[in-house]
């Protein structure tokens, strides 16, 4: 059985975290896999939308600490588990996470990777590494550029957890629904951004990657290129067509 199983419905990728017996806990395998899962998924000009998706219970209990206590998960894990959550934030496809039960530690961290969030009404989300004695990972680097540094420090260094409607209050999730429509929600949501053209959507993600890491001029010249890239793209001469088509029917 695979501990990440990956699924494809038409344009619609799903990345499912699948060792259900230990809610989804991220083992010693875990960086690779992920990391493999992203390449397919990047690879195949097919899927223009992932899913990420918890099987079971829980969406992700974080870092496998049965595995982590007996020594089986090393310094290097860590950093490679970085490499990994880094590799699904650049994916040049929008990312949703689906989120019910517990999403704490690495978990909360694979979803602040994701480029949206939804919350079944049982999530529990947290960052519990201070209180056991270590470092909640990157989410110091990520965190505050979702949810912005005051949050971000209070759900870091407190290691509390919190619930979906808190969760959606500072901006964590996007929307929080009945355990029982999450799929449906997830689908939703993925229709959405199936609906934008793919050049567009690309590159506004691209740009929205760098958006804390570039000077004003250094973002302007980046956004010129894609703006060369998206204006010259069969979509975006289609929909000069479409709109001249509506002009002349008024």
């Amino acid at each position: 059985m695979a501990r990440i199983e990956l699924r494809k419905r038409g344009p619609i990728g799903e990345i499912r975290l699948n060792r259900p017996e230990v809610l989804n806990a991220m083992g010693r395998e875990w960086p690779e896999d992920m990391l493999g899962a992203a390449r397919e998924m990047q690879n195949d000009a097919a899927v223009r939308v992932v899913l990420l998706t918890g099987e079971g219970r829980s969406f992700c209990s974080g870092v496998d600490l049965t595995q982590l206590a007996a020594g089986e998960i090393s310094s290097e894990w860590f950093h490679r588990t970085e490499l990994a959550y880094r590799a699904l934030e650049t994916l040049d496809k929008p990312v949703i996470a689906g989120v019910q039960e517990y999403c704490i530690g690495g978990g909360l961290q694979t979803i602040i990777a994701c480029d949206a969030r939804v919350a079944a009404d049982d999530a529990i989300l947290g960052l519990p590494a201070t209180k056991e004695a270590f470092i909640p990972g990157m989410s110091g680097f990520r965190l505050p550029r979702v949810i912005g540094m005051g949050w971000a420090r209070h759900l870091i260094l407190s290691g509390e957890n919190i619930g979906p409607e808190e969760a959606f209050r500072i901006g964590l999730v996007n929307r929080v629904v009945p355990r029982a429509d999450l799929e449906r929600e997830l689908e939703r949501w993925a229709a959405r951004y199936l609906e934008v053209p793919r050049p567009s959507l690309t590159w506004a993600k691209r740009l929205t990657n760098q958006a804390f890491d570039l000077s004003f001029e250094e973002f302007l010249a980046e956004y010129g290129r894609a703006m060369t890239v998206v204006l010259a793209s069969e979509e975006h001469q289609a929909a000069r067509k479409a709109w001249k088509e509506r002009k002349r029917g008024r």
